[in-house]
């Protein structure tokens, strides 16, 4: 690939372009790709799971609870903030949300990994599709953690195995007991703290059907450059670029090619 240029950079980031690129499917030729961006990207049709989670959050929206967990900066600092101020600055949009149940739909995962809980809400959404499915979702804030715990005790479809701490340490035993993954969500690339070691520990479990998801691919510039890094490695085939969120694919079957869609 070429160098990309500043104005370069900018006109791809710029809104019109982004409409332009693969809308409902312009300029597809892959089936496979045509499918996901038509069936489940831009799909629009409501599914019952979508009130039921965002009752649970209006719920929490309500709260005035106050919740203590170590400031994010690791200066030993205790930070206190209300449930209602934590889900809204933390959890997931409706939006976003509403794709990754799609997602979890379309591919019907039975082995779900999640690095990062947003609250408990984006655990719903991934894990609403079916029952019967195996997800471990790794936390490392006390905050979102318990908010989690009970996301799933009062709207949970699937038992999830939760699992608190640092990701770096608890990541591998994850995956050791997993022993594979269809598909790895990574609630906040720009909240990480080692992104590109996380997802090649997940990489090294990962096979032609997996499916890996990031939000927030865009939000900085370490979160960009993270982005550009692994949508250029040999064994992702597809990525696609929805700006908020990434989707990476591993098939070899799938020519390797980069798409940005408008979502």
């Amino acid at each position: 690939m070429g160098r990309e240029y500043p104005l370069n950079r900018i006109w791809k980031d710029s809104f019109l372009y982004r409409s332009i690129c693969c809308r409902r499917g312009f300029g597809v030729h892959s089936p496979f790709v045509f499918n996901l961006i038509t069936k489940v990207i831009e799909e629009e049709c409501p599914y019952y799971r979508y009130a039921d989670i965002e009752l649970f959050r209006k719920c929490l929206l309500d709260e005035e609870r106050v919740l203590e967990y170590p400031d994010w900066k690791g200066k030993g600092k205790i930070r206190e903030r209300s449930v209602r101020e934590i889900v809204r600055r933390m959890a997931i949009s409706p939006k976003q949300g509403a794709l990754l149940f799609r997602i979890a739909n379309y591919f019907k995962p039975r082995d779900i990994l999640q690095i990062g809980t947003r609250a408990g809400i984006s655990t719903l959404y991934l894990t609403s599709y079916a029952t019967g499915l195996r997800c471990v979702a790794l936390e490392e804030n006390p905050a979102l953690a318990e908010l989690t715990e009970e996301a799933l005790a009062r709207r949970g479809r699937n038992p999830v195995d939760l699992r608190m701490g640092d990701y770096e340490a608890t990541l591998p035993r994850a995956l050791a007991d997993m022993g594979r993954v269809d598909l790895v969500s990574f609630a906040s690339v720009a909240g990480l703290a080692e992104p590109r070691r996380l997802f090649d520990a997940c990489a090294g479990y990962a096979d032609a059907n997996t499916v890996c998801v990031f939000e927030g691919i865009r939000r900085n510039r370490k979160s960009r450059a993270f982005w550009d890094e692994i949508r250029a490695l040999s064994g992702v085939t597809v990525s696609l670029d929805l700006y908020a969120m990434g989707i990476v694919l591993f098939n070899p079957k799938l020519h390797k090619r980069d798409y940005i869609v408008y979502f």
